[in-house]
């Protein structure tokens, strides 16, 4: 009993460690986002449709909803078939077939010496040459055991002489019948005229059986059917048959009520999708089968384009999720029956938003990656529509319109804009493609109608799910950041009216911070707005910051370097509440928190050396208590808010002391161990202080000094300008 509790905990804690593990975690939602896609891939296969059979009573009229151009494929067969059969055979000729008889029938012969020279009854030697023919001939053993023994006998009882001659007669009858061009098809009537040869001809009635059974069993074709040529002349009269097309308007009906179903009517109704089978084995099978396909090449584009993502939970759950819900979307719509005008109906794959979530792809995740989905995606919206290309060719354009609009957004308006691109590239595609294929002018106009309204909806349903996405999944999108980047932003404005001098500050480093991450290839959008609120905790305590104090008084200049450095210290911690409480991205948060890793606040730390009690200081108390930079965008925000720090108090900013001093800075945040944790290399480190000295040579360039005679005269015209319009 102890024994089995033991097992039990032990198999018990062992499930609940597999399961909270990540990949366990992971492989289920790739598991539920499988078995998804094969089930709204089956209920296309499955739904809808009529279950026939031929000969069956169709219970309604079925009309065709859309125009097809198909190829009737058993007409066709048949008309191959009759060409095929025209054809005539081609024969080649066997030059060795006379030899070859020739010198089977002087075998035979030979035999009979030997067994008319041998002592044996008369029934041994007319059994053993009954064996020897049926050996030689391959006659049948009933044929051969109705030879008559007197025959037999009769050449066993003859002279050499007689018997030569015998022979030779027997093979100038084969030689005379080899003559004639023999086929298998031949063969027949060549026998039928030796054995007649055989009885009209002046030999003894009692040899003609026994030289009529040699020459008929003996005889072979000499014209052999030549099989290769012969297939090849079979193949080019079969290709030459063009295959059968027929032609289906929309609307036409198919089979009436009533009237039994042939084989004509199920091939159309197989065409336009509307066949239904009941074996659901196959078509899960297929299902599964594709959707494994679909995922080896959306892992392949990931692993070639995307490698990231692999290794990224959130990322691939997120994208996981998206697709899966198009599909979901579409599935909901395709079912809905929008007309009962069948022609307008079948064109209910035209509402299908797949330009939605290539949107939110886009945004969220990656435009090139929302490519290559869009492209998947419209196969299968192709697929659940019962093949038609027309909705694969409309989904995928409008996906792409979708895509191209919000490459370069600037604020979520720009979403709205972007299903307008949509409803405009659908309607152009469904146009084309209603002119090219003749509809009529109201299903044209209807087609046209719903591709205006997929652009709406794509919108709405990317509008309506960023939000919550980005929230969710810690997502910070390129149209977050747009709009955190706007100086109309709260925190924006409180730090501009409460701390100047440190949104100032901030504007520069986002300016150093966004030309370096161009330079590494880390994403200078974030970058920016980073930088942009790096130090909002400043707000707390303004006027304790070097670049807020307006006036030479210095409040640090009253308390303790130890004090000094728990306010300077603490912003990080007040700027992360502050970013909390405004429900900032994740990732701006994390550069809040890390943009000055554990550095040591130097200043204080040196005051407090020069204290009366040098050894009872600690170099850990004067560091930052926070976390390192974990990412690039994070340590360029951090040495780009050092350097701009070091510069302001440069005295003259020539461009060779702005390189010294900046790589100088990198050099020291190096050494202290800083940039351990995050992915920047040294020819990263390189870039980025090339760009940084860029920027500030721009900012601390030299001016011309006017000389004093042009300010007097300046001063001279400004003066009687104040005269004459008083």
């Amino acid at each position: 009993m102890l024994t089995w509790q033991k097992g039990s905990r032990w198999l018990r804690d062992a499930l609940s460690k597999a399961i909270r593990h990540p990949n366990f975690q992971k492989a289920g939602w790739g598991l539920f986002f499988f078995l998804v896609a094969v089930l709204v891939l089956v209920s296309s296969f499955l739904s809808g449709g009529f279950s026939l059979k031929e000969g069956q009573i169709s219970p309604a009229d079925i009309s065709s909803p859309r125009n097809i151009v198909y190829v009737d494929e058993a007409e066709t067969e048949r008309l191959r078939e009759e060409a095929a059969r025209r054809v005539e055979k081609v024969y080649r000729e066997d030059k060795q077939v006379a030899a070859l008889l020739d010198e089977k029938i002087r075998g035979i012969y030979a035999r009979i010496r030997e067994l008319r020279g041998a002592d044996l009854s008369a029934e041994e030697r007319a059994a053993r040459l009954r064996d020897f023919l049926g050996q030689a001939t391959g006659a049948p053993a009933e044929k051969v055991k109705s030879l008559p023994g007197g025959a037999l006998e009769a050449l066993f009882q003859r002279s050499e002489e007689e018997l030569a001659g015998l022979e030779a007669r027997t093979r100038n009858f084969l030689q005379e019948e080899l003559k004639y061009r023999l086929t298998e098809e031949s063969l027949p009537e060549a026998r039928e005229r030796l054995a007649e040869k055989v009885a009209l001809s002046e030999l003894n009635k009692p040899w003609q059986p026994v030289v009529s059974f040699i020459l008929t069993e003996t005889i072979r074709p000499n014209l052999i059917l030549d099989r290769e040529a012969y297939a090849r002349r079979v193949a080019e009269a079969r290709n030459q048959v063009p295959p059968v097309q027929r032609t289906i308007q929309a609307g036409q009906i198919i089979v009436r009520k009533g009237d039994p179903v042939d084989a004509g009517d199920l091939a159309v109704l197989r065409q336009l999708g509307l066949l239904r089978t009941r074996a659901i084995w196959p078509a899960l099978l297929g299902a599964s089968l594709f959707v494994l396909l679909l995922g080896g090449l959306i892992f392949f584009y990931l692993y070639q384009f995307r490698r990231d993502f692999l290794s990224h939970d959130q990322h691939l759950l997120l994208y996981g999720l998206l697709f899966t819900l198009t599909l979901l979307v579409a599935k909901g719509i395709t079912v809905l029956k929008i007309s009962n005008q069948p022609e307008i109906a079948n064109l209910v794959g035209y509402l299908v938003p797949l330009a939605g979530g290539a949107m939110l792809i886009t945004v969220l995740l990656d435009a090139g990656l929302a490519v290559f989905s869009a492209f998947l995606a419209s196969i299968l919206v192709g697929i659940m529509m019962g093949g038609q290309l027309s909705f694969v060719i409309a989904g995928l354009v409008g996906s792409l319109a979708g895509i191209y609009s919000i490459s370069s957004l600037s604020d979520r308006s720009g979403l709205i804009r972007g299903g307008i691109y949509v409803s405009l590239a659908n309607a152009a595609v469904i146009l084309v493609l209603g002119l090219l294929d003749e509809v009529g002018a109201s299903t044209l106009a209807a087609g046209v109608g719903m591709g205006i309204l997929n652009g709406f909806l794509s919108s709405v349903m990317t509008l309506g799910c960023l939000p919550y996405l980005e929230t969710a999944f810690g997502i910070t999108s390129s149209v977050r950041l747009l709009e955190l980047a706007n100086p109309n932003q709260p925190l924006l404005k409180r730090l501009l009216m409460e701390a100047p001098g440190t949104y100032h500050h901030s504007i520069l480093v986002g300016n150093l911070a966004e030309a370096a991450a161009q330079a590494v290839h880390a994403d200078p959008l974030l970058v920016r707005v980073g930088s942009y609120y790096h130090d909002i905790g400043k707000l707390k305590r303004p006027y304790f910051f070097i670049e807020n104090q307006v006036t030479k008084e210095n409040p640090h200049e009253k308390i303790a370097p130890s004090l000094s450095t728990l306010i300077i210290t603490s912003h990080v911690k007040d700027g992360l509440e502050l970013a909390r409480e405004h429900k900032l991205p994740r990732d701006v948060m994390a550069i809040i928190e890390q943009h000055h890793g554990t550095s040591l606040v130097a200043y204080f730390y040196q005051r407090a050396l020069e204290s009366d009690r040098p050894e009872l200081v600690a170099e850990a108390d004067f560091r930052y208590d926070a976390v390192k930079p974990q990412s690039k965008e994070a340590a360029l925000v951090m040495l780009a808010d050092s350097v701009e720090a070091a510069i302001r108090a440069l005295q003259k900013p020539t461009p060779g002391r702005l390189e010294g001093l900046t790589r100088r800075i990198i050099k020291e945040k190096l050494h202290d161990g800083q940039l351990d944790e995050c992915d920047l290399t040294f020819k990263d480190l390189n870039r980025i202080a090339a760009a940084f000295v860029r920027v500030l040579t721009g900012i601390f360039h030299s001016r011309i000094e006017y000389p004093e005679t042009v300010i007097s005269e300046l001063e001279r015209r400004r003066s009687r300008g104040a005269v004459v319009n008083q």
